[in-house]
């Protein structure tokens, strides 16, 4: 019985001691220096307003200077809660390695649309709604004009989403154009016509509809034949020269 209680009591202080390095190894002590910064980005492949340079700024803007400083005395919180305030950035993780680099993860916001509104103000729109200043990095994105404001350009998502998800109109859409009824139609980047596509709904069906009379009938007819192509009656592509 002694026996059985000694290798029980030793194998208790094995895994002990295990654990405890363990947590010594894949946790840096309460007293460990931040040794740098690393930054990632969630979504790179996407569009984004901004960079590593752009939060390294805004780092400083905030007096953030975390390498040097004792790890425990890093308010990760609040340099994920600042950080977030960014109109162009979603969320803000942060947390610190076993070697003592403050990790930084950015989940940007990816803009949809490119706003001119009719009052004037000028913005971006992502695929959540939200409004965000237009600037930040250079873009892409499908121009919005005519009867659009901050409140009615979230009628848009469900085509900018569109856009954003077909290969083929994305390259092809350069402008959106919002007339005063809110039907809309695309001006194309390359073929030039003007295509309406009414009220914005069933916009999927519309646009292949436009598409399949491009790829069929276009190039028999010649591109500047038509300068309107009219998809907003169902099952109809009608054109005007």
């Amino acid at each position: 019985m002694i026996k059985t209680l000694l290798k029980s009591l030793l194998m208790l202080v094995t895994l002990g001691y295990l654990g405890f390095a363990l947590i010594k190894v894949s946790r840096p002590t309460q007293e460990m220096v931040c040794t740098g910064v690393e930054y990632t980005f969630t979504d790179s492949a996407q569009a984004s307003l901004i960079d590593q340079p752009m939060v390294e700024t805004l780092m400083l803007k905030n007096d953030f200077a975390p390498k040097g400083k004792i790890l425990a005395d890093i308010d990760m919180s609040d340099i994920a809660a600042r950080l977030s305030a960014n109109p162009y950035i979603d969320t803000v993780t942060c947390y610190h390695t076993a070697s003592g680099k403050l990790c930084i993860r950015v989940t940007p916001r990816h803009p949809l649309l490119h706003v001119f509104a009719q009052d004037g103000n000028e913005f971006y729109v992502d695929g959540e709604g939200n409004i965000m200043p237009a600037g930040g990095l250079a873009t892409n994105l499908p121009i919005v004009t005519g009867n659009v404001t901050r409140k009615t350009a979230g009628r848009l998502l469900a085509l900018g989403k569109l856009l954003q998800d077909d290969e083929y109109w994305n390259k092809e859409t350069q402008q959106i154009s919002v007339d005063e009824k809110g039907w809309i139609e695309i001006i194309p980047r390359y073929s030039g016509q003007r295509i309406l596509l009414g009220e914005p709904k069933d916009l999927e069906e519309k646009l292949a509809r436009v598409r399949l009379f491009y790829e069929k009938a276009m190039p028999k007819v010649g591109w500047n034949k038509y300068s309107i192509i009219n998809a907003i009656y169902k099952d109809q592509v009608i054109c005007k020269k």
